[in-house]
């Protein structure tokens, strides 16, 4: 046991420090949602999550510098991000674009601190927290046909990081023999929530991970054992991608009880994707499609215009609109870095 009372200052604020430091981190996860709460505690959680993170950075600066620096792409990718600013079809600094600053340090600041599995177990806490909240909101509302939001603005914001806590906590339960049942409880109450959420697309997603969670282990084998795996799921993802197209009214209309248009998103794409071709190299910055005069025909043009709001309902799509090819090509070399 560690007597506080022989620790120089410097040493005593070091130890409360690593002490506080997952729930600091919880913190500003939490701020990063989209999150249902009245407007004066959404901006004291943002402020607070940004002194946090600087004090964070300041205390471990040297070593959050040198792995802010190892994926060079994706820091051109962030630094494309703020200096599309400068060519925005949208004057100004979108509030948004902070938001991409603070989850970048954050993320940095994370692989400084915790290796892949430690990451994962402070994600899970966090979101089973989400989770517990939602559940509670959820019955306070009552429970009834209306898809469930939680603590969220909308339903699919709560479906997606369900599905994600669902995955996690399963893996936990795959790798882990202590403490299996925390992993149980979580992946129980993620999949509970998922379906409240009516989420269609997040509940394919979940489906879909969980057929994939045999081939978890891929990582573990010899490398000629690892190609040949890949080269059979590789051939096992193109049968499956013939019988999806083949079957693909079935699988839409009879049971995700969409339309062959995607419910209104393939006239979207067909459209944004012109405007995006009329500025194929740099986009039209940093947030600055959907205010201007291009997002608005795009908008009056589909379903968008009857109270919903800018999205490509593609994030593809509304990278190559932000940031153009550009943005595509150091997204996709970031990925392939990370993956190999």
């Amino acid at each position: 046991m560690i007597n506080l009372k022989r620790l120089s200052t410097n040493q005593l604020i070091t130890f409360f420090l690593i002490k506080l430091e997952p729930f600091l981190i919880g913190i500003c996860l939490f701020s990063g949602m989209f999150l249902d709460f009245p407007g004066p505690l959404l901006k004291l959680l943002k402020v607070g999550s940004y002194l946090i993170l600087f004090f964070l950075i300041l205390w471990r600066w040297k070593r959050f510098a040198y792995v802010f620096t190892r994926d060079i792409p994706l820091l051109c990718l962030v630094g494309t991000a703020v200096w599309s600013v400068g060519w925005s079809a949208v004057p100004g600094i979108p509030e948004l674009l902070r938001a991409v600053l603070r989850a970048t340090a954050l993320g940095a600041y994370l692989a400084v601190r915790y290796n892949p599995k430690e990451q994962m177990r402070l994600v899970a806490w966090v979101l089973g927290i989400v989770a517990i909240l939602s559940l509670l909101v959820t019955l306070a509302h009552g429970l009834g046909d209306a898809p469930a939001q939680g603590i969220f603005r909308h339903k699919n914001h709560l479906a997606r990081l369900m599905t994600l806590n669902a995955i996690i906590s399963l893996l936990s339960i795959l790798n882990h023999r202590k403490y299996r049942w925390v992993g149980w409880v979580g992946f129980s109450l993620s999949v509970l929530m998922l379906l409240l959420s009516q989420g269609k697309s997040a509940l394919l997603i979940f489906l879909v991970m969980i057929t994939l969670l045999p081939l978890h282990n891929f990582v573990k084998q010899h490398y000629k054992l690892q190609t040949v795996l890949y080269m059979v799921s590789a051939l096992l993802a193109f049968v499956a991608s013939i019988v999806i197209l083949w079957n693909l009214e079935f699988i839409l209309v009879d049971i995700l009880g969409k339309d062959l248009q995607l419910n209104g998103r393939l006239p979207i794409w067909t459209l944004v994707f012109d405007k995006i071709l009329e500025r194929p190299w740099l986009g039209y910055g940093f947030e600055g499609f959907w205010s201007s005069d291009a997002g608005y025909s795009v908008i009056n043009s589909t379903w968008l215009a009857h109270g919903g709001y800018g999205n490509a309902h593609s994030g593809y799509l509304e990278l190559a609109l932000q940031l153009g090819f550009l943005g595509i090509f150091l997204f996709v070399l970031s990925l392939l870095i990370a993956l190999f």
